[in-house]
């Protein structure tokens, strides 16, 4: 019988957070799981803190310092046999060496983009980065970049869907008038997004846009009525995604983005899913099967017009979107699984 592995996690522990569903797959692949949360040292800060990070690009010495100093004294407290970093913006490239020394396997998760997207990077990370003994990116395009850069095993990893987050919901008659709508998108605003977004709004469209960003777009805009003015997460979302005929599902344009987790999240919650057109996604979903695909402003257009008109073949994609994501069984836990198997094919871990 396979030894209980022990982990040390560290990164976002809020619940829809991609670490937190990925420290929960530890936990649910029989491992033995310690987190440190990154909420509570970084993310809240106050407005001398941004300053002094938009100057030295690094928090405050003393919260720097007392994070990485915790990681180590739960190294020599913990004894785990896997340190899983998830986004480690701020874990020194001296703490994974000392962790390796100690015999412990290291692990970088980044869910975003490295080397392309400077919203999701840092120094301290970038010097760091290639000590890590297994690199895992969801990102097709950043393998290569990783390996230039100087890691020596990068594994490719989907994303995911969480069974405990992302489901179909019943919504109540006060869900229905917040969530029912005809396009809805979830996500940060980019310009090109806005402005696909904004031809929807201009077509006289129900539309419900959530996320980040939003109140940069120009003031004239007729997509501004339309911007509830908050992200949103959990439940929450899922009823954003049942709520809607259509979910849309824009990639970023900071890089070649293949998929991202709302490519699962949304037939997940029994959404319909409409995304970006790309090799990757025209693999994983068959085309006007289990969900379909634009590559223009004018085609996104297109299709909005003809999927909120045919309420049959709408559902019955939606049906066999969500049908595709359960039968593949692309969730945290197996993905999860499939590391720890990394782990044991390239690094030799004794299980």
């Amino acid at each position: 019988m396979s030894k209980q592995h022990k982990v040390l996690a560290v990164g976002a522990g809020w619940r829809g957070s991609n670490s937190k569903s990925l420290f929960n797959g530890f936990i649910k692949n029989g491992c033995d799981v310690h987190i440190i949360e990154t909420d509570g040292y970084f993310y809240n800060y106050s407005i001398p803190e941004r300053l002094y990070m938009r100057v030295r690009k690094l928090p405050l010495k003393a919260k720097f310092q007392k994070f990485n100093t915790t990681i180590v004294r739960m190294i020599d407290a913990y004894q785990p046999d896997i340190l899983f970093v998830v986004k480690g913006l701020w874990v020194t490239e001296e703490v994974v060496q000392y962790a390796k020394v100690k015999g412990i396997t290291t692990i970088h998760l980044h869910p975003d983009f490295l080397f392309d997207d400077r919203y999701h990077t840092s120094t301290i990370l970038n010097q760091a980065i290639s000590s890590y003994d297994l690199v895992v990116t969801a990102k097709t395009t950043e393998v290569e970049k990783y390996k230039q850069y100087g890691c020596s095993r990068v594994h490719f990893m989907k994303y995911a869907y969480d069974p405990d987050i992302h489901y179909p919901v019943q919504l109540s008659v006060q869900e229905k008038i917040n969530f029912q709508t005809d396009v809805a998108f979830v996500g940060r605003m980019e310009p090109f997004r806005a402005d696909a977004l904004n031809r929807i709004a201009m077509q006289g469209y129900d539309l419900k846009v959530w996320g980040t960003k939003w109140d940069k777009i120009p003031k004239n805009d007729v997509l501004n009525r339309y911007c509830e003015g908050r992200p949103i997460f959990c439940e929450e979302m899922a009823k954003v995604f049942q709520g809607a005929k259509i979910s849309v599902g824009f990639l970023t344009q900071l890089s070649a983005e293949q998929h991202t987790a709302r490519t699962f999240e949304i037939p997940a919650c029994q959404g319909f899913f409409l995304g970006t057109r790309t090799e990757e996604h025209m693999d994983i979903f068959q085309p006007g099967v289990e969900a379909d695909f634009f590559t223009t402003p004018e085609e996104l257009l297109e299709k909005v017009a003809f999927y909120t008109q045919r309420d049959e073949i709408r559902q019955q994609i939606t049906q066999k979107g969500y049908e595709k994501v359960i039968k593949m069984n692309a969730t945290y836990e197996a993905r999860v699984k499939e590391i720890i198997e990394m782990v044991r094919k390239e690094i030799s871990y004794v299980m």
